[in-house]
């Protein structure tokens, strides 16, 4: 039967932690040598990326529990017992979980244990946010070694439930608690919200000695390198294809060139949809050109540093262009540039808002010239994106437009879906539309009004009394109201219409909708499509055919006399 020596961490202070020890089953020992550094366990590495320096921190993401606890189980196996290893691992966990939710017998987690009894050491944490706060405390509560190694096995949601300050001052205590004991740290972090932690470790370069990525979802899988640093130096923005062996990975021999390509620093690449050039070829070597923006995501997502420049043709490509943007930057972090320029005249403020909310560093008008977008593309490099992402985006689509209503409302619905728009909890703090009224002129019915208009993007609703037609247009500027009306009118306004008013403000909508809903609706304000009905062809009657009749024309009633020469 295998022993663990397990502790359960709660608080920070001598006397809850000796009460929540539930095992201690060896005696101190100091250890005689001094390690230098202790070994990844990922084979094929020829250089320092495979070793941790001693009294370091290093990090490694995992996309999945049991990669972790397979990277975890690799890097122990390295050690072949020579130095003690500490192994942290969470509450529920699959080392002491039930028997048929635990890790196997044979495997390497559980064997080294058997195998070395007197270097390793295994350690169980409370859940909850106090128990992680005060992890390094806890840890400073540990045996003191020469030299020792401490694996922590962290799910990702732990990091979310602390805000940016309080993760800074945790990191830096971990990292000083490790370094007082002589040890070097790996955190191992896996689990849901993997991506935010991602992001959000790229702002403690000097607090972590290595950052790197396990991604097992792909083929090959992925070892990728955001900084590394070994005895000569540090390297940076690599990516290596590994394959899967009996106890972790080893590195691919002979990867695939394309692979191979995507490796080493891109800060200087710039991937763009070909139509953003307007039809001009790459125009070097750092230019990357693809036929849809589909294609161009592909690719994006093995860079790291690099410039990636969309193409936006119309409106109704926003919501999938945001998708494509929110997963780069989620999954690359905010040293990738990501750019969005727009081909057609069609994006609205609250389109370009969301865009650079879901991790767009800059979007550029259909106005702006090529060689003007070429200047800003210089200016955005050596940049890092700033903003604070979130993960679902879905929070931030349904705050895009107030409703996904579109064209033509009966009144009472359309009453009914301005008082929704007000209690839309997600929606911004800042204007969500106009409101205005439009007053035909003499002779032409609101009805007929109504037909003259072409709304074409969601959000813009509009209905009709029996002398107004009123519109809501979301996400429209006050200064905007002039082009927008004669955008959506095939005849001039000033001509249809003999006075207008709108209603920006949000107190000022709601009342003129309250006296809105108390009118009656008009009866019939849309005529509906007449069935067709075909009709039997009739026969066709022909003409009838005159006989043609000669006529003598008479040239002129005096004779002509013939005279003599």
């Amino acid at each position: 039967m295998i022993e663990f020596i397990i502790l359960t961490f709660t608080s920070v202070s001598q006397q809850t932690f000796n009460q929540n020890r539930l095992l201690i089953r060896t005696k101190q020992k100091q250890i005689n040598y001094m390690a230098l550094s202790f070994s990844l366990g990922m084979k094929q590495f020829w250089n320092g990326l495979a070793q941790m320096q001693a009294q370091g921190l290093y990090w490694v993401n995992t996309d999945s529990q049991e990669a972790a606890y397979r990277l975890s189980g690799q890097v122990l196996e390295a050690q072949r017992g020579e130095v003690p290893v500490s192994l942290f691992f969470p509450q529920h966990n699959l080392i002491c979980a039930e028997d048929e939710n635990r890790l196997p017998d044979d495997n390497i987690l559980l064997t080294h244990l058997q195998n070395h009894p007197k270097q390793t050491f295994y350690y169980q944490f409370s859940e909850g946010k106090s128990a992680f706060l005060g992890l390094p405390a806890d840890i400073n509560l540990l045996p003191n070694y020469v030299t020792s190694l401490m694996i922590l096995l962290l799910p990702a949601n732990r990091c979310q439930e602390v805000n940016e300050k309080q993760f800074s001052r945790w990191l830096s205590k971990i990292r000083s608690g490790a370094n007082n004991k002589g040890a070097t740290l790996l955190i191992i972090c896996y689990g849901t919200g993997i991506n935010a932690v991602k992001s959000r470790l790229h702002l403690y370069h000097r607090n972590i000695y290595g950052l790197a990525d396990l991604k097992t979802d792909v083929e090959p899988n992925q070892w990728g390198i955001s900084w590394w640093h070994d005895n000569l130096g540090v390297e940076a923005n690599t990516l290596y294809p590994i394959t899967p062996r009996e106890n972790g990975w080893e590195i691919q021999k002979n990867a695939p060139s394309p692979v191979s390509a995507q490796t080493g620093d891109d800060q200087w690449m710039l991937l763009a949809e070909r139509s953003v050039l307007e039809g001009a070829p790459a125009l070097s070597e750092r230019w990357f050109l693809f036929d849809s923006n589909e294609a161009l995501t592909e690719r994006a997502t093995h860079a790291r540093s690099a410039t990636v420049i969309f193409a936006l043709a119309g409106n109704d490509e926003v919501e999938v262009l945001a998708r494509q943007i929110h997963l780069l930057r989620i999954q690359r972090g905010n040293a990738l540039k990501i750019v969005v320029r727009e081909m057609n005249s069609s994006l609205r403020y609250v389109d370009q808002r969301l865009l650079q909310a879901c991790g767009a560093n800059l979007v550029v008008p259909h106005a702006a010239r090529l060689s003007n977008f070429l200047t800003l593309l210089d200016d955005l490099q050596n940049l890092t994106f700033t903003r604070h992402v979130p993960q679902d985006i879905d929070v931030l689509l349904d705050s895009r437009l107030p409703t996904h209503h579109k064209g033509y409302l009966p009144l009472p619905v359309f009453c009914e879906v301005m008082r929704d728009i007000w209690d839309h909890a997600a929606l911004a703090t800042e204007s969500r539309g106009i409101l205005i009224s439009l007053r035909p002129a003499a002779g032409i019915s609101p009805q007929q009004a109504m037909s003259l208009c072409s709304l074409r993007r969601d959000g813009d609703i509009l209905t009709i009394t029996e002398r107004h037609l009123y519109l809501f247009l979301s996400n429209c500027q006050v200064s905007d109201v002039e082009n927008v009306l004669a955008f959506l009118f095939n005849l001039p306004v000033k001509e249809v219409f003999t006075s207008q008013t709108f209603w920006s403000h949000e107190l000022d909508i709601q009342t003129e909708i309250r006296r809105l809903a108390a009118k009656p609706p008009v009866a019939k304000p849309v005529s509906e499509a007449q069935p067709f009905v075909a009709h039997k062809p009739e026969p066709i009657k022909r003409a009838q055919v005159h006989q043609p009749v000669p006529v003598t024309l008479a040239l002129s009633d005096t004779p002509v006399i013939q005279t003599p020469e």
